[in-house]
């Protein structure tokens, strides 16, 4: 475990900046209205989904570049750094002419929101697709700094931009009435600010520091293998995490169905909730990168038991976390807001998540060992026939013709992580 805790406890370190990031902005946000807070948490589930797409470009081209550069092969390097950076560019123009030009029916036909939850998402989203072209780009930067061997440098970064985050929403004066917008406008602004500078961090850094070279592909010298090569492993990268924000987007649909508070309780519910899992994903992700060098090392039965027990640790702590927040629930929910209807929903949802985390505590640690282990396409696959085809069918089941509302929702939550969960766990155990 020590060996383990060397890779988990830097990300963990990003993960509980991140939740306080989410903690302060749901405050703000619960202090504007409980609507905003649950309009901001569906225009996160769609953009959770674009954002998911760019982090699969960013890996598989980060792997591409790296198999050129192990090779000794600059001049391919430099062309796959620019037919990287030439998809980034025309996926970024795609997705914000459709926020720009399609934003009234996202929000309101995709999304489901209507009244003040769709102009407050309307006012967040009208900025924060600024911030997701930043976010798009700094997985470019993230995909150049990893495939020359710089695994810290995207890390340093990300803790760059949550902490500035955190210090504009928290320390700065807000002056969303000087510069005549909205407060939902002036936090998406905050982020903005954040998002930029981190960008611009690693831009500075790449060309003072790095200076690998970038060759945009030319008509004549336009590969459609390096293409291939690049776009099939982006594919089988993304498929477990864009199904996960896909099922998101719909879950986010159907809360929207039951009302303004059942959107702000799922966007509270959701942030303490989160609390429970990050011990896990910090140990799961530590442990992709262990299970590698054990793997690598053909010491595959110690990388087994390696998983295992972080399983176990999991399984255990996470669930009585969660047992323990949903005890507090109604003190917790209080930072958030005073409406005794979106306090008793959020802590019906925090009862189902105790369920939850009992499948999640096997995800976090067991997924990414397999894929670790070579078995992304199998988790993949295992991701979309339980979420898409299985789950969501079942959370409309219940909620509307079974009539359970968001009892219905939470439940399903739970069958999803638990099912699995299980199932990757018996994968690992084989």
């Amino acid at each position: 475990m020590n060996r383990l805790s060397r890779f988990s406890g830097p990300i963990l370190a990003e993960l509980l900046l991140n939740f306080c990031v989410s903690m302060l902005l749901f405050r703000l946000l619960g202090g504007i209205a409980d609507a905003a807070s649950g309009a901001i948490g569906s225009v996160n589930s769609l953009f959770g989904l674009f954002h998911m797409f760019f982090l699969g470009l960013s890996q598989a081209g980060g792997i591409v570049i790296a198999n050129a550069c192990g090779h000794s092969n600059a001049p391919l390097a430099a062309r796959q750094r620019g037919l990287l950076l030439l998809i980034f560019l025309a996926a970024i123009i795609a997705i914000l002419l459709l926020v720009t030009f399609g934003r009234s029916f996202l929000i309101t036909q995709i999304m489901g929101l209507s009244g003040n939850a769709a102009e407050y998402a309307a006012n967040f989203c009208r900025i924060a697709q600024w911030s997701l072209l930043t976010q798009a780009l700094a997985q470019f930067m993230t995909a150049i700094f990893r495939s020359l061997g710089n695994s810290m440098l995207p890390f340093l970064i990300a803790l760059l931009n949550n902490s500035v985050t955190l210090a504009l929403l928290w320390l700065f004066p807000d002056y969303s009435a000087s510069l005549q917008i909205s407060g939902v406008e002036w936090i998406a602004l905050c982020q903005l600010a954040a998002n930029l500078l981190a960008l611009l961090t690693s831009v500075l850094v790449f060309k003072l520091y790095l200076r690998a070279p970038v060759e945009l592909p030319t008509r004549s010298r336009f590969s459609r293998a390096e293409l291939k090569a690049i776009l099939i492993l982006a594919f089988a990268v993304v498929l477990e995490p864009v199904s996960y924000n896909l099922a998101q987007v719909v879950i986010s649909r159907f809360f929207a169905e039951l009302g303004e508070v059942a959107l702000a309780a799922r966007a509270y519910a959701g942030t303490l909730a989160a609390v429970p899992s990050l011990l896990g994903i910090a140990l799961g992700w530590g442990a992709q990168i262990q299970v590698s060098y054990l793997i690598g090392a053909g010491k595959h039965e110690e990388a087994r038991s390696a998983v295992l027990r972080s399983c176990r640790l999991t399984i255990v702590i996470a669930p009585l976390f969660s047992l323990l927040i949903y005890l507090s629930s109604a003190r917790l929910l209080s930072i958030f807001t005073a409406d005794p209807a979106v306090t008793g929903a959020a802590s019906l949802l925090l009862g189902c998540f105790i369920l939850l985390e009992i499948g999640r505590s096997c995800n976090t640690t067991i997924a990414p060992a397999l894929k670790a282990r070579g078995e992304a396409v199998y988790v993949a696959r295992t991701a979309f026939i339980v979420m898409i085809l299985i789950c969501l069918p079942v959370a409309w089941f219940l909620s509307f013709p079974l009539g359970l509302g968001i009892l219905g929702l939470g439940l399903t939550a739970a069958l999803d992580e638990m099912l699995r969960g299980w199932i990757n766990l018996k994968r690992w155990q084989m």
